[in-house]
């Protein structure tokens, strides 16, 4: 993450992309539609973004929606992960903004308060493809802001722990147990077995070089620290819009991803700028991610497989779902409506599922053998479902009714350097949290942000 950030409206005024013509309200960064002749009610322009793996999938998606839609055509625009919000900022600033996109989890109340995205709930009224009540609750939760809808469920589902069989074997680790969760220092014991020096070392034997490791037993996705604090007792954000993360049972929680790498020496330093440890290049055994996921890892050599997230006191997981959007800047609406719906009806959502991208939003195609195909890894997929049980799932807000409060990707500027300092071992989770807690509950009562810059920092690539 850069130590130096720079506000939306800054860098847009340093790349000369704001002037007169702008409108004054919101973020100051929108330019009124104009109707061109060019419009054309049979292309919809997609904006995607992701990587290979995720575009692949929309590809698939594309050539069925043109098989049943005869005369349409979607063009779709491919961003990378790391810099597809900043290449939309641009668009809307310009006025040329697509008629849809992937919309992320990590931005989307963000556009929504800038006036970026259209609300789709008379849509979704009109279409009887669509009852809400068939979709995992969470599916919604992310797309919902002050009683509208601003995206349909796409991407996304439960985050598990996915490993490596292989690797397991290797170092004589039975496979683990796809419905009664490690503890916490089970999880750390055999996480040791899985950590290997360059000289063969286990980090459970004498003469282990902690600073030569070729092999991590974890990677604990710390930038997905929620569930550490779930799971210890801790909470995010009360009810009444408070961070209580500096708690004791919460600071256990955030300490703990620390100590992996800290104390442990099982896992990655995170704060790399270049590292060559993944679970995809066979020398991480185990890895907490989501499962969208999929759709990479069977693209694997190994064998692998998922488990449950491991517990300390209170059994949690984590979920959530990205949306696809359609932009108030959109020329075709229209158009734009039929691309995204068929996407997430049961028809695309089927392709989305089969191809490993999503824990499929509507609840009955979630538990059919289109999903739980037992030709295609992993072989426990019913731990997906398993962790989107609404009694254990828990995402910050929950308690409050509105995702980190409204304010996710602000959310992430004030959070992400404190906790990077934890990472990096220059104080403690205790320490840090003290001076998070204020700031955070300033920035869900005022909206008001002190640190501001592009990096959603929501810890996935999808």
């Amino acid at each position: 993450m850069s130590p130096t950030r720079q506000t939306r409206r800054s860098f847009l005024k340093r790349a000369g992309l704001i002037g007169a013509g702008m409108a004054a309200a919101g973020s100051g960064i929108y330019l009124p539609h104009r109707a061109t002749a060019a419009d054309d009610s049979n292309t919809v322009n997609f904006y995607a973004r992701g990587d290979e793996a995720i575009f692949g999938v929309f590809k698939e998606l594309k050539a069925a929606f043109e098989r049943a839609n005869p005369g349409m055509t979607v063009k779709i625009e491919e961003a990378p992960s790391s810099d597809w919000d900043q290449k939309f900022q641009l668009k809307l600033a310009s006025g040329q903004a697509p008629d849809c996109l992937f919309e992320c989890d990590c931005t989307i109340t963000s556009q929504i308060r800038n006036g970026a995205l259209e609300p789709l709930d008379d849509l979704i009224k009109n279409d009887t493809r669509f009852n809400k009540t068939d979709y995992w609750d969470i599916s919604w939760y992310t797309s919902e802001f002050d009683g509208k809808t601003y995206g349909l469920p796409y991407d996304g589902g439960s985050v598990v722990l996915f490993y490596n069989l292989d690797l397991f074997q290797k170092a004589g680790v039975e496979p683990l147990d796809p419905k009664t969760p490690l503890t916490w220092d089970k999880w750390v014991e055999i996480a040791r077995k899985l950590t290997v020096d360059r000289n063969g070392k286990r980090a459970d034997e004498n003469g282990f070089d902690a600073k030569r490791i070729s092999q991590f037993g974890i990677s604990p996705n710390t930038s997905l620290p929620w569930p550490y604090v779930f799971g210890s007792g801790g909470e995010v954000i009360t009810p009444d819009g408070q961070v209580p993360l500096d708690s004791p049972e919460a600071t256990e929680g955030l300490q703990f991803i620390a100590d992996l790498r800290l104390k442990h020496h099982v896992a990655p330093d995170p704060l790399a700028e270049n590292t060559n440890f993944t679970f995809l290049t066979n020398n991480v055994a185990m890895d907490y991610d989501g499962v969208w996921n999929m759709v990479r890892f069977r693209e694997a050599k190994f064998k692998w497989d998922v488990a449950p997230f491991p517990t300390n006191k209170v059994q949690t997981s984590t979920g959530w779902y990205s949306p696809l959007s359609i932009t108030a800047q959109a020329k075709n609406k229209e158009g734009a409506w039929k691309w995204i719906s068929f996407c997430c009806s049961e028809q695309g959502e089927q392709i989305v599922s089969k191809l490993g991208q999503a824990v499929p939003p509507l609840k009955k195609l979630a538990q059919s053998a289109t999903f739980l195909d037992p030709t295609t890894e992993p072989k426990n997929k019913q731990v997906f479902l398993n962790q989107m049980d609404a009694t254990i799932l828990r995402t910050p807000g929950d308690k409050m009714g509105k995702y980190f409060g409204g304010y996710r990707k602000e959310w992430s500027d004030v959070f992400s350097p404190i906790f990077d300092k934890v990472l990096r071992g220059d104080q403690s989770a205790a320490d840090g949290m003290k001076e998070a807690r204020p700031k955070l509950e300033n920035l869900l009562k005022t909206g008001k942000v002190s640190f501001l810059g592009n990096d959603c920092g929501c810890g996935r690539s999808s």
